[in-house]
């Protein structure tokens, strides 16, 4: 479970240093414990000046946004969108890595997918009052500190040879890969495949394969807005317009107009 950390580093422009300043915001961040690794990926504080759109980009993965009024966990999503940051004020988060939420929560996240649940999704009591748990401490350390002592408790080892198989070689792929040619590899259907995707991501099976590809080309764009010939076929498109479609597809605009949002006060 560990080399999770190694193949996949989730992307999101938000928190970069000049997306962090265009948006208003500034952060913390602490690795959970060395159990957890490779299942949460980070405990995280957002401190916003003004009421702002925090835009969050498709990654695979869940999160819970936790806030002095209450937490909600973010299921999956295929395009981008904004959470509206309604104050001034610290917020709080923990990302877990794709699929790994089955570690602590008997869930099907597909019932979720492109939502954010509140405490009658999660299947534990103290879900409900962990927001209150977390701000009666002042200091950021203290408050992940909350949450990893929360989730150790709820931590279950478990593993699913052909699910993290098929994680690691989606992963390693880039997300180039044929959903047949991935159920071949860790000997199952296609089809029940797709239903264990679908229950540990929120995604189907192709669906999950597109965003991280996605992922990686945002990665690449972002760095270097003028290589998308080249990104294009790093990455197994057809050619470049088969690229800026597929971007389109899941950030409706291309990816210097998109881009431009982090970069500059346009949209603030």
């Amino acid at each position: 479970m560990l080399m999770v950390t190694e193949l996949f580093k989730p992307f999101q422009p938000t928190i970069s240093e000049t997306g962090l300043s265009n948006f208003g915001l500034s952060l913390q961040s602490l690795s959970p414990s060395n159990i957890l690794k490779g299942a949460v990926h980070s405990y995280l504080q957002i401190t916003a000046q003004r009421p702002t759109p925090y835009p969050v980009m498709p990654d695979g993965s869940q999160s819970i946004f936790i806030s002095p009024q209450g937490s909600m966990v973010g299921g999956a999503r295929l395009e981008a969108y904004d959470i509206q940051i309604l104050g001034p004020g610290e917020y709080f988060g923990i990302r877990f890595y794709p699929g790994a939420l089955r570690y602590f929560f008997n869930l099907d996240v597909s019932e979720i997918t492109g939502h954010l649940a509140d405490q009658k999704f999660f299947p534990c009591r103290h879900f409900g009052s962990l927001h209150s748990d977390i701000y009666r401490r002042t200091c950021f350390r203290e408050r992940a500190e909350v949450c990893n002592k929360w989730l150790l408790r709820r931590y279950t080892p478990q593993s699913s040879f052909q699910f993290d198989s098929s994680l690691s070689f989606i992963y390693k792929s880039r997300g180039n890969v044929k959903v047949s040619q991935l159920a071949n590899s860790v000997g199952w259907s296609a089809r029940h495949l797709n239903r264990v995707f679908l229950r540990h991501t929120g995604l189907s099976t192709k669906e999950f394969c597109q965003i991280i590809r996605i992922q990686h080309v945002s990665r690449q764009l972002y760095m270097s807005p003028d290589d998308s010939l080249k990104t294009a076929l790093e990455l197994g498109f057809f050619d470049q317009s088969h690229l800026l479609n597929d971007f389109k597809k899941h950030f409706s605009l291309s990816p210097r107009i998109f881009f431009n949002r982090f970069r500059s006060d346009f949209y603030n």
